[in-house]
């Protein structure tokens, strides 16, 4: 066996022998009782090959669930964890089905996909976590020891709000993916779920009307919008990591706490806010001015730079290089008012 692959033949073994430990420091071997190794049988055991069947089929290839329930009942403390434990078992395995099955209906082949490769071994288990902000259950994807996904609870509370486990299933995708990507992780748009999946969501599907409306204000035959996501999310993702404190200035903010998610909806609000501008100005019908255009942006390109500083201040300015027209805002003033984006677009033409 590969040393990377963890060995689970010994997981799921019949309630009635003394499994081992896979993780903790608690007692490895515990002889259960006689009612507690029939209900692991009746409400768990039996119902594995049709959960792995499940499984398999809501993640598109073949899944299986590894857990050694002696060790989880060590964690057992009120009567429901120490008397059902088969019953709750299959009720965190099951919850856990439910959870993504939602997931990958609302992330599509691209969450499926990331979901299965960051899991190598494509299994599922049942673990306690040492992480302090999973205060009852949740999921964790160990890329670098185990690679399964855990469905996982806090050691105190075994068996509280099972179904709440894979309500963050998307952020432990990401948080693993930025893992497993190393030391440029955190500033790689490629290794940030949350981000890619933002972009599939708010803007994929909305660009296409603000590049037309753009183009007809401007009556250019070509219009390009250029959203500069891996520049800018490398940027911004530098930003975050080195502002701990909102700064004083008055033209510097922190972050959203949930920019990464939100990169795809941010970006069409500039460019959108552009197009507004755009049309406030006057362009629409105005052959002066969108001669001037073109002869300016001769590429026909639009788009949107994270940069360390801007020329003239303010939250954003226009500049034009090279045939582009790029609207740029600072890190400390990403999403700020937006709305004001290309007021000075008529002064770099």
């Amino acid at each position: 066996m590969d040393a990377s692959t963890p060995d689970t033949s010994a997981m799921n073994t019949p309630s009635t022998s003394v499994a081992p430990s896979v993780a903790g420091d608690v007692p490895k071997t515990l002889k259960l009782s006689l009612a507690v190794r029939k209900n692991l049988r009746d409400e768990w055991e039996t119902k594995i090959p049709n959960l792995e069947a499940q499984l398999t089929s809501v993640l598109g290839i073949p899944w299986k669930i590894s857990i050694d329930p002696p060790y989880i009942y060590t964690f057992a403390q009120d009567s429901f964890a120490k008397q059902s434990t088969g019953q709750m078992i299959a009720q965190y395995v099951e919850e856990a089905l439910t959870g993504l099955t939602t997931f990958t209906s609302t992330h599509g082949p691209p969450g499926t996909a990331a979901l299965n490769t960051l899991c190598p071994t494509h299994t599922l288990t049942l673990s306690p976590s040492t992480n302090p902000n999973i205060n009852y259950s949740g999921t964790e994807i160990k890329t670098h020891s185990s690679g399964m996904l855990h469905v996982v609870f806090a050691p105190a509370y075994l068996g509280t709000n099972i179904g709440d486990a894979t309500l963050d299933l998307a952020d432990t995708i990401n948080a693993a993916g930025v893992a497993a990507a190393g030391p440029d992780g955190a500033t790689a748009l490629d290794s940030n779920f949350n981000a890619k999946a933002g972009i599939r969501r708010d803007y994929d599907p909305s660009i296409n009307a603000v590049q037309e409306r753009m183009q007809t204000l401007l009556a250019t035959p070509v219009l390009t919008l250029e959203p500069n996501f891996s520049t800018n999310f490398a940027t911004l993702a530098a930003y975050a990591t080195t502002t701990t404190t909102p700064p004083s200035s008055a033209t510097t903010y922190p972050l959203p706490h949930d920019w990464q998610s939100r990169l795809g909806e941010h970006t069409l609000a500039y460019f959108a806010a552009f197009a507004d501008t755009l049309d406030r100005l006057g362009f629409a019908g105005d052959g002066l001015m969108q001669e001037g255009w073109r002869e300016a942006v001769e590429r026909g390109v639009v788009g949107v730079r994270v940069v360390g500083r801007l020329g003239r201040g303010g939250y954003s300015e226009c500049v034009v290089e090279g045939g582009v027209c790029w609207v740029q805002v600072t890190p400390g003033a990403w999403t700020v008012n937006v709305g004001d984006v290309g007021g000075d677009v008529l002064d770099v033409l």
